[in-house]
């Protein structure tokens, strides 16, 4: 029984490892994540997810250590079992840079604990410990990708079109069943694409809230989230400028226009059917919750 149990604990390491590697190409479009009913040959109870935590990474936006920490540690603190990942990264459809979803994985819900008399004990057993690696597996993919994209992250892309994303990502988000939902955004939310930008002689601009969200509205740019709840951080962080006055050299941001940075993304996420929660400026001060 003992050769048994390391024979499928084995098979199951193997199968996450082979998902990782073999399965490279493919990251991101099916379930990343190997399942444990399927390896125990266990049938699967109800639903095997009703949380979704989706990653949302702005290749443009370069975080201190500080704040990638916490960008690593709210999101490892969200995978937990009965919850679906999906780690994406974007900044604008040039350069070679686009939309593109890297993970996907499913961290499943036990065996009600009324239905585990109906599983064979040594299944029972080989089950409940496949599901800790899974849950280890699944947190070491997310944070670890999650990692590497603000790892390659760079200030000298010339557009991010974070509403664009913003839109093509809520449908996604929309189609998904969980009961909680929640979109975890990387960006300093500063807009600099066809439409518009937030930007003005290499600064923040002190944009107006109510027009911005109009040209959203008129480019078509607002999405429908499905409710999700909405969390960012790095808002209003960009790299110190070359020129202009002291204060813009040493990255400096007035109060004003981080409100209207702020209102301009209330907005955007009421208008697209979702509940901006915080908008970190640039750090979260809550813990991300479903």
């Amino acid at each position: 029984m003992r050769a048994y149990t390391k024979a499928i604990q084995a098979l199951v390491v193997a199968g996450l490892m082979s998902i990782a590697t073999i399965q490279l190409a493919h990251a991101g479009l099916t379930n990343d994540v190997p399942s444990c009913y399927t390896a125990n040959q266990i049938a699967q109870r109800g639903v095997l997810y009703d949380q979704l935590i989706y990653v949302l990474v702005d290749q443009t936006v370069q975080l201190d250590p500080s704040l990638q920490k916490q960008v690593l540690d709210n999101t490892r603190a969200m995978l937990t079992p009965g919850t679906k990942f999906v780690v994406a990264e974007f900044s604008a459809f040039s350069q070679g840079h686009y939309l593109n979803v890297l993970h996907t994985g499913i961290i499943e819900r036990p065996i009600p604990a009324s239905e585990e008399g109906d599983v064979v004990m040594s299944r029972l057993r080989n089950f409940h410990t496949c599901l800790q690696q899974q849950q280890v597996y699944a947190q070491r993919l997310a944070v670890g990708s999650t990692a590497e994209v603000m790892k390659s992250s760079t200030s000298t892309l010339a557009q991010s079109d974070i509403m664009m994303a913003l839109k093509t990502v809520s449908t996604a988000v929309a189609l998904e069943k969980a009961a909680h939902k929640v979109v975890f955004v990387v960006t300093d939310g500063l807009e600099n694409s066809s439409v518009t930008s937030f930007y003005a002689h290499d600064a923040v601009r002190n944009i107006n809230p109510a027009v911005e969200l109009k040209k959203a509205q008129d480019n078509s740019l607002l999405g429908d989230f499905s409710a999700a709840r909405i969390f960012v951080i790095g808002g209003g962080v960009m790299q110190p400028a070359t020129s202009g006055s002291t204060a813009a050299r040493n990255g400096y941001r007035d109060p004003r226009t981080l409100m209207n940075l702020k209102q301009f993304w209330t907005s955007y996420f009421q208008r697209s059917n979702a509940q901006l929660v915080e908008f970190g400026e640039p750090a979260l001060l809550e813990s991300l919750s479903y």
